[in-house]
């Protein structure tokens, strides 16, 4: 508390300076106006900072340190940290600036640097450049705050009187401390006992509440744990239902078992999870690819059979080991498939594609009689080939040597129609 009281009274003792502080006026800077009008406002400030301020122009000053205070604009910070040293201790910026309407606009900012602040910021708009004159800019530098200290002269009457009233309300404040520090000193007293009492009470809350956490989180753990047994032994249930569906050629009942909410909002967070995952995907893959083969069958589309017939056996055997009646039916789907190439091949004038297929379809399936049926009646065919050569000989040679050449491709060369087609090719082409 001594040392408190002993503070204060230095502060009484430093609370204003003997003599007027120094004041730094910068160069003033000017926005559109017309140079005339801008240097005789210049030349009423100047004339005012001389006579009525203790101050430093901008003209006494170096090049290099004017360059250096240019930089630092508004910012109070730059201007501690670059003139502080200096033997002034404000600095004053000024701002000449005229609108659209001929009206001008003195700024004047007022920068403390030991306190790095900017304790005066104001602007005053002139209908005309002539009102600026030297008793109106006097007048706006009188509003400065900081004008009783930085007034050119020994110290003025009403700085004094300030200084009184500052002492006067400091002895005041020191007392006002002291009887607040007593109350503060009790009052903290009183809170540190009601604080400790606060902290002892939070403190077994706090371990009640631990502890009963401590014990629902082991309940819960447990009841997890046991939810996550039992979804495993439910999911390796339904993994085992899906697989005997699908053994049995259920596919559809497979899919929608296995795809179902129920199944779906089951998790054990264990090896079954993958496995259901693995045998859905697996599922609908090979649905997908033999409702492809079974559309193909019933529209008759090769495409759509042959292309998909090799995919749905993989799937098929990965689902079921050995695969399912699908993998037992395959060879038929496929023989179904070469047949219905046989056909378009045949229907496009490609015998040598058809003939390959029907042979297929043969050796898949004998009991295919209409792949078996077109391969020994190839006398008649070829013979149909031959008469649909010979007649496009005349009007379409190119097509004729297609068809001749397939003879020769399909057929032996005991083949009654073998020498005739080579004949005809032989001529065609000479």
């Amino acid at each position: 508390m001594k040392k408190k009281i002993f503070m204060l009274a230095l502060m009484i003792s430093f609370i204003l300076p003997a003599y007027a502080d120094t004041v730094f006026f910068m160069k003033p800077v000017t926005k559109e106006i017309e140079k005339s009008d801008a240097n005789k406002i210049i030349k009423n400030l100047e004339a005012n900072v001389k006579s009525k301020l203790n101050s430093v122009s901008y003209q006494d000053v170096s090049k290099a340190k004017l360059k250096k205070f240019g930089k630092c604009g508004m910012k109070p910070e730059c201007w501690s940290e670059n003139a502080g040293d200096e033997d002034f201790q404000y600095v004053l910026l000024s701002l000449i600036s005229m609108n659209e309407d001929e009206e001008v606009t003195v700024r004047l900012v007022l920068i403390n640097i030991e306190d790095e602040e900017v304790v005066d910021d104001e602007s005053k708009t002139y209908d005309y450049a002539d009102d600026a004159n030297d008793k109106a800019i006097f007048a706006q530098i009188r509003k400065l705050s900081a004008f009783g200290d930085i007034k050119g002269g020994s110290k003025s009457k009403s700085a004094d009187k300030e200084r009184k009233k500052r002492e006067r309300e400091l002895e005041e404040k020191r007392k006002e401390e002291e009887r607040l520090a007593k109350e503060r000193e009790k009052k903290k007293r009183l809170e540190e006992e009601r604080q400790r009492r606060e902290e002892e009470e939070e403190i077994a809350r706090l371990e009640k509440e631990r502890a009963r956490r401590e014990s629902e989180k082991k309940k819960e753990q447990a009841s997890k744990k046991k939810s996550l047994k039992d979804n495993a032994e439910k999911l390796e249930r339904v993994r085992e239902l899906v697989l005997e569906m699908c053994s049995q050629g259920k596919y559809n009942a497979a899919i929608k078992a296995i795809t179902s909410e129920k199944v779906s909002s089951l998790k054990c967070e264990c090896e079954e999870d993958a496995k259901i995952h693995a045998l859905k995907t697996q599922l609908l893959n090979f649905n997908n690819v033999r409702e492809q083969i079974l559309k193909g069958v019933e529209v008759k589309n090769s495409s759509l059979i042959l292309d998909n017939i090799e995919a749905a056996k993989a799937l098929d055997e990965s689902i079921v080991e050995g695969g399912t009646e699908f993998s037992q039916k395959v060879d038929k789907y496929a023989a179904t498939g070469w047949l219905a190439r046989g056909k378009e091949m045949e229907k496009a004038n490609k015998y040598v594609e058809a003939n390959e297929a029907y042979e297929k379809c043969a050796e898949i399936d004998p009991e295919k009689t209409e792949c078996s049926d077109w391969l020994n009646s190839k006398d008649k065919i070829v013979k149909a080939i031959y008469d649909k050569a010979n007649v496009m000989k005349n009007f379409n040679p190119t097509k004729a040597k297609e068809l001749l050449r397939s003879i020769l491709k399909i057929v032996t060369a005991e083949n009654e129609h073998y020498k005739k087609a080579e004949q005809d090719l032989q001529q065609l082409e000479y």
